[in-house]
């Protein structure tokens, strides 16, 4: 076996084990409950007193205040003793109550810590070290107490019991990582180099308080349940504490999110000795409402308590009426929220797999028909399943994840009150709801929500979530008989046929997920951008090439599709529905021919279609052979330099620039290589200047945008004023055989005299034709051409109107005649494309790529 096998086989089991865990987790539980009925369990739980919850629910907020003793720690630790400390309880509590729900909690917690420290002035490395520092403390702590723990359990358990093999392990393995931990502590001082990071190891004197603070962390934790058993159960504190201790240290290492289920099996096997039945019902009874008051409240505040934050910290761009809510929502909002959806699909598909309150059914009954009980019975089980699906959606960003989890919510929390009045399950559900309802803003992201992906972490919570509610379902009816009718009897106390229906339907919508999924096409693993080697590539061959629009690969902002040979490329971006390529393919005539056909069938593989964006009409043949329609999109202004002089009326201008800007010591100058990078920061602030003079945003795709390196791939043309000061510069595209000469990006400072950018055209035209090059190339002048027959296409017809409002949209018809200035000759340019009804939605796939998406389409 070799080692990226044996990796494999240990990448895959490592994501298996959480599912294997929990599937013991609920056979140990099932084991564990088979003596009780569900009614038994949930009448245990509402006869358990106020004020014994109000003391849980008190020690939980002591016991998250102590949670914050790790940040503290790790903010001195790492030298930012200056954090207040309100803010870093703040932060700490609301860290902690997400990623206590979370498996891999180190990190969801660092994702959230890094949203408060890296506003408070803590660098993101040293957030990493936090987020380490911390989970160090907390293993220091278990590892410490489940070590005397795992000594002193078998002096608590039952003498009829033999001692389990398990816990010798249990003592080895914290020994011997203890034992490590401390030798490294007091004899290692030296700083640990990871791939270029550096960690130090803290002090003795660091390493018992992080020791003490996270075994006080633990007990309070173990108060809370203990207060829920407090004279209830013959077991004592001491006993109480070493069977929390390892019960939370195996569902810790499960990586199952929160450890629900290994945890509470863990503790009902080691608390198995209990033998009283009625104190095994409050065991359990305690376990589900330490699991509420412990991890889910503590949840829903920190939902609402990050949005009030955000709200809060951004009060006074409210208070101006600015678009301050849309920008409220953060990175770690997508991660919160998922997780509540994932709640709120377990609590729906829990809530249909139990039976209805017979109470509440008795008066409902009189005022809603059984049809509708019944259908709100299969709604509520449907949306649960759903939302376990959209939640992945949410942490996504998808905006059809936001969409649909707003109304399944509110349909859901409609469901819970129709099939049973539960008023309870339905507050929950609306909150969610109100706590997601100002967030839209922040789900930007278009994606088809059948082809997002799935990770395995995340599909084994969803499996783990619907086998729990299957096995509820199955425990609360084990008593009642099974039989072919039962498919059929419907009236308002027969729970188990709705649940046998519910189930079915969870089946279908789930196989039939899945089998979507699986047989639908893969998305694309998109490329990643091209290195600069590769750039370096595409650039000897688009220097030899006999055009220069290949040099807008250099940008570096879109991916190559390379021929084997590597003699050929197509610079192109994906969308969902379209791989758009940017002009004709580059590189050997035949090489192109044979390449077009490939980008077409890798498009097609992944579900999309291939669109050629500005190609020329020489290589309109292959795109018809390839099935594409043509549309013409402009014409391309070419300048013959053979015959070009600035003679003649239409040059006045020109000529008037160039005595103007030459008798004020104005000079045009050529710079290369070195003299580039030199000239980059004067080069810089002009480009900004610029921006902001002219009030808009870089674009992109088909036009250059200002990059360091992008520049340093090409000589760039200067006007320089008397006193060596660069005022304008335009960078340029040359080939090799000196066929094209063209410029792209073009930028003056706004303080310049007028005219300056006519100095420079005549000059570089000038300069061109001395160094004996054939053509220049002035760009495409948009919407040029179009026919204005009657019996012209539709298209044409649209364009033109369009071309002659000017500046109602963009000021084409300018553009146009300040290039027919230099008499060039015109060149047609296409779009070649699929017809029909996706012709609207390739225009405006082909717009969001240049403009830099939908803000860049509506604004400058």
């Amino acid at each position: 076996m070799t080692r990226e096998t044996l990796s494999r086989i240990t990448q895959k089991t490592v994501h298996l084990l959480p599912v294997v865990l929990f599937a013991c987790a609920l056979y140990i539980v099932h084991t564990q409950l088979k003596a009780h009925n569900l009614g038994d369990i949930l009448s245990s739980l509402q006869t358990m007193p106020a004020r014994i919850i109000c003391a849980a629910l008190a020690l939980t907020v002591i016991n998250y205040l102590v949670l914050a003793g790790y940040d503290w720690l790790a903010l001195r630790f790492t030298g930012y003793s200056q954090v207040p400390v309100p803010k870093m309880i703040a932060a700490a509590m609301l860290s902690y109550a997400i990623s206590n729900n979370t498996g891999h909690a180190w990190a969801a917690g660092g994702s959230i810590r890094y949203r408060f420290y890296s506003k408070w002035g803590v660098a993101g490395w040293d957030i990493l070290k936090i987020s380490l520092f911390q989970t160090a403390t907390y293993l220091l702590g278990a590892l410490s107490l489940g070590l005397a723990g795992s000594l002193l359990l078998p002096h608590y358990l039952s003498a009829k019991i033999q001692e389990p093999q398990a816990i010798h392990w249990v003592s080895l393995v914290c020994a011997a990582a203890l034992l490590a931990y401390w030798a490294a502590v007091l004899l290692w001082r030296k700083p640990l180099a990871i791939k270029g990071f550096e960690l130090v190891l803290p002090s003795p004197a660091m390493t018992l308080s992080q020791t003490v603070v996270s075994s006080l962390d633990i007990i309070l934790s173990a108060l809370v349940l203990w207060a829920l058993l407090l004279g209830k159960v013959n077991i004592g504190f001491g006993a109480f504490l070493v069977v929390f201790v390892v019960a939370q240290a195996v569902g810790v290492i499960s990586q199952v999110p929160g450890g629900i289920g290994v945890f509470e099996s863990t503790f009902l096997w080691l608390m198995s000795d209990i033998e009283a039945i009625d104190q095994h019902l409050i065991l359990i009874g305690a376990l589900l409402l330490f699991r509420v008051i412990y991890y889910f409240v503590p949840l829903l505040l920190a939902g609402v308590g990050l949005l009030g934050y955000e709200i809060y910290s951004r009060r006074e761009m409210i208070a101006e009426g600015s678009t301050a809510l849309r920008q409220a929502i953060t990175a770690i909002v997508p991660q919160l929220y998922s997780l509540l959806l994932l709640l709120a699909g377990g609590i729906l598909l829990a809530s249909g797999s139990m039976p209805a309150n017979s109470a509440a059914m008795g008066w409902l009954c009189k005022l809603v028909p059984l049809p509708v009980i019944e259908l709100s019975h299969l709604t509520g089980s449907l949306i649960g399943v759903l939302l376990l699906f959209l939640a992945r959606g949410i942490r996504l960003k998808i905006d059809a994840a936001w969409y649909g989890s707003m109304l399944l919510l509110g349909l859901g929390t409609l469901a819970s009150l129709l099939k049973g009045f539960d008023w309870r399950e339905a507050s929950v559900l609306l909150l969610i709801l109100l706590l997601m309802s100002p967030t839209r803003s922040y789900f930007q992201r278009q994606s088809s929500l059948l082809h997002m992906s799935f990770s395995k972490s995340w599909s084994a919570a969803i499996v783990m979530v619907l086998a729990g509610s299957i096995w509820l379902g199955f425990f609360a009816y084990r008593d009642a008989s099974y039989a072919h009718e039962l498919w059929w009897q419907f009236s308002y106390e027969d729970n188990a046929p709705r649940f046998l229906r519910a189930l079915l339907l969870i089946a279908v919508v789930t196989v039939s997920l899945g089998l979507a999924r699986l047989l639908s096409v893969a998305p694309p693993h998109l490329p990643t951008k091209p290195s600069a080697t590769e750039l370096a590539e595409a650039q000897r061959l688009v220097g030899q090439g006999q055009q220069t629009q290949g040099f807008l690969a250099l940008l570096g902002d879109k991916h190559l599709f390379w021929n084997p040979g590597r003699n050929a490329f197509i610079m192109y971006a994906i969308t969902p529905q379209f791989w758009i390529a940017m002009g004709d393919p580059v590189g050997e005539p035949l090489a192109c021919a044979n390449l077009l056909w490939q980008f077409e069938e890798q498009a097609d593989r992944f579900g999309a279609k291939a669109v050629f964006y500005q190609v020329s009409q020489e290589w309109l043949p292959h795109y018809l052979d390839l099935g594409l329609s043509l549309f013409k999109l402009g014409e391309e202004a070419r300048v013959n330099l053979a015959t070009f002089s600035l003679q003649g009326k239409r040059h006045d201008a020109q000529r008037s620039a160039r005595n103007k800007f030459g008798k004020t010591g104005y000079v045009f100058e050529i710079l290369s290589g070195a003299a580039v990078d030199a000239a980059l920061p004067s080069l810089r602030q002009i480009s900004d200047a610029w921006l902001a003079n002219k009030n808009t945003r870089e674009k992109g795709f088909s036009l250059g945008f200002f990059d360091e390196d992008y520049l340093r791939r090409t000589d760039v043309a200067v006007i320089k004023n008397g006193s060596g000061h660069i005022k304008a510069f335009a960078n340029l595209w040359q080939t090799a055989s000196h066929q094209e000469l063209s410029i792209d990006l073009m930028r003056y400072d706004p303080d310049s005299p007028k005219g300056i950018m006519d100095f420079l055209f005549a000059e570089l035209l000038l300069w061109g034709k001395a160094e004996n090059y054939h053509w220049f190339s002035l760009g495409m002048a948009p919407l040029a051409g179009l026919e204005r027959r009657p019996l012209a296409p539709l298209w044409h017809k649209i364009g033109a109107t369009i071309f002659d409002m000017g500046d109602q949209f963009y000021n084409f018809e300018g553009l146009y005649e300040y290039k027919a200035k230099f008499l060039p000759q015109w060149q047609p340019r296409y779009l070649a494309a699929p017809a029909g009804l996706a012709m609207p939605r390739t225009l405006m796939a082909i717009t969001r790529q240049i403009s830099g998406g939908w803000q860049g389409i509506f604004s400058k």
